[in-house]
């Protein structure tokens, strides 16, 4: 009887270590789970921190063209409807890590009428606004490159965005120079009250240069460039308001 009752109890220990050790595996896992269900968020010292961080400006980004209606220039079956809103996209994001503000004009496949393009950019009251679209011409292969457009009327500083956008672009893509032109009767530009401009970013009709235009690769060239030609711009105009300010004073 004894031996039996030794066994017994033996066995009693062993499952209660057992238990023992399933209850510790099983509080392990619910501390698990819990945790991963708790809402990932910053404090709002941080959130202010980083807001705080980046550059007080606010951009206007307008892809152009849109929806069903408004396709652009349409060659080898690629849309410029296409093309503009994913180079958009790429400089809205390149461009929110540093500016403090970021609005696109469309962010799908529809279409926005002109006016209202611009009064997006005015009712945010943005510090600068770009138009992205592509060029095109009927029955020609070979004219290919890169040209921005911006209002003479406006004040001086669309010049300015203008230059710095086409210099940086052709610089970080290779195209070739069309350079800067003047243009009063394109609506996104005249009728903004900021700085604006509006870059061709390369010619459809053209099929090498449309290959390199649906490629990212290539786009995220466009992109830095428009990005340099920004931060650009926002430097050579402070610091010409700052001289301005020092010899008034």
């Amino acid at each position: 009887m004894s031996k039996r009752r030794y066994k017994k109890s033996k066995r009693r220990k062993i499952n209660r270590r057992k238990v023992g050790i399933l209850l510790i595996i099983l509080i392990i896992i619910i501390y698990g789970i819990c945790n991963n269900m708790k809402p990932k968020y910053q404090s709002a010292e941080t959130v202010n921190y980083q807001q705080a961080s980046k550059i007080n400006k606010c951009i206007v980004i307008d892809a152009g063209h849109g929806g069903e209606e408004e396709p652009g220039c349409i060659f080898g079956n690629v849309y410029e409807k296409t093309i503009c809103l994913q180079i958009a996209e790429k400089l809205q994001a390149k461009l929110e890590k540093e500016y403090s503000k970021v609005v696109m004009t469309r962010t799908e496949d529809v279409n926005v009428y002109l006016n209202e393009r611009a009064r997006i950019a005015n009712r945010e009251n943005a510090d600068l606004f770009v138009s992205i679209h592509q060029n095109a011409l009927e029955d020609d292969d070979v004219t290919n490159g890169i040209e921005t457009w911006y209002n003479p009327e406006k004040d001086k500083e669309s010049e300015i965005l203008a230059q710095n956008i086409q210099d940086n672009i052709i610089e970080s893509t290779g195209a070739n120079d069309l350079g800067i032109k003047e243009s009063d009767g394109l609506i996104v530009t005249k009728k903004t009250e900021m700085p604006s401009c509006l870059v061709e970013t390369g010619f459809l009709s053209s099929t090498e240069e449309r290959e390199k235009l649906t490629d990212e690769e290539y786009q995220n060239k466009i992109v830095e460039g428009i990005y340099n030609g920004i931060k650009e711009y926002f430097e050579q105009t402070e610091n010409a308001d700052t001289n301005i300010n020092g010899n008034n004073v």
